[in-house]
């Protein structure tokens, strides 16, 4: 729970979406009135854009239901959102996910699948949370200290104190054919653009919830 904290606080600020003049703007001020915790405002603004199918206002929305901001805490509603958003290849909005996944050991092969997605597309706190589940192993998942140092690398490519910390206690614990190996990775490792998550029959491909979950 502690990690799961920390990832919440450190999830990748929520960026506008070019989904339409009038969604913009509508998407703009919500993340403005999020940021200044008028959360009323920021819910009124954007749950309608999240029922008509725009992946950032249903990122935010999800991140309120996870966090219990401006409506009751509900993991359930979290998840729907999260899933709506990841579905049309949000990095964030897969990296919450999986985090929802993974973290509780609920689902360790589906999250570790979304926390690829969202790696791939360089978002630094999955690369970080998949390398760690890689460097320790998990029901389902194999320790692999390869593939840990490839996305603990890619986490630290920037020098933060923290990612680099974390790399090098990670390192500690390999050999160095391992750290040489998952050097190498991380060397040929290139973005991937947004790929969309395979969603639950409850979500249609443009990422609108259908009515019996309203």
């Amino acid at each position: 729970m502690r990690l799961l904290f920390w990832i919440l606080l450190c999830c990748t600020t929520i960026v506008q979406s070019a989904a339409g003049l009038s969604a913009g703007a509508d998407l703009a001020t919500a993340q403005q009135a999020y940021k200044e915790k008028d959360y009323v405002t920021a819910l009124k603004e954007c749950a309608p854009l999240a029922e008509h199918g725009n992946a950032e206002a249903q990122l935010l929305l999800g991140r309120m239901y996870l966090m219990g901001q401006g409506v009751a805490k509900d993991d359930n509603q979290a998840g729907k959102w999260f899933e709506a958003s990841a579905a049309q290849g949000n990095a964030d909005a897969q990296f919450m996910l999986g985090s929802m996944y993974l973290l509780p050991q609920r689902d360790v092969t589906k999250g570790v699948n979304l926390l690829r997605l969202s790696a791939d597309q360089g978002n630094q706190d999955a690369q970080y949370l998949l390398g760690k589940a890689y460097l320790h192993g998990l029901p389902s998942l194999p320790r692999d200290p390869v593939q840990a140092e490839l996305w603990l690398s890619l986490a630290a490519q920037k020098n933060l104190r923290f990612y680099k910390s974390e790399l090098d206690s990670a390192e500690s614990q390999m050999t160095p054919s391992d750290i040489a190996s998952g050097r190498a990775l991380a060397t040929a490792w290139k973005p991937k653009a947004g790929q969309k998550a395979q969603a639950g029959e409850e979500i249609r491909k443009d990422g609108d919830p259908k009515a019996q979950q309203r």
